[in-house]
């Protein structure tokens, strides 16, 4: 499966996601991960630099918005896609804190 850029955010500035999770890197860099509903395609963001836990939306370093639809999932592509992203830029180990953002525990966090 191949891996490709995205369209600029001034082409598409939101983008909705569904089966979604948020992850955060080594180097504290967070990410939207997801299924794009324009395109069905898997998609890792830019890293993350505001969320609102209350409506599900989120802009990114590139200036694009990601709406989180439905209840947060998985999938295959999306793994396969998360994983090649990973060794792409050579993270070697994450953290799922999609509970911990969603249940407002980072109350004093930026994001």
């Amino acid at each position: 499966m191949p891996i490709w850029k995205p369209r600029p955010a001034s082409e598409v500035p939101k983008i909705p996601l569904s089966r979604w999770r948020i992850f955060e890197t080594e180097d504290g860099t967070r990410h939207f991960v997801g299924v794009d509903m324009f395109d069905s395609s898997a998609r890792v963001s830019s890293p993350i630099e505001t969320f609102d836990p209350a409506t599900l939306q989120g802009k990114t370093q590139t200036g694009r918005i990601y709406e989180l639809v439905g209840r947060k999932g998985w999938s295959l592509n999306v793994e396969y896609v998360w994983m090649r992203w990973c060794e792409l830029y050579e993270v070697t180990s994450y953290t799922d804190i999609t509970e911990r953002l969603l249940e407002g525990a980072d109350d004093d966090d930026p994001i």
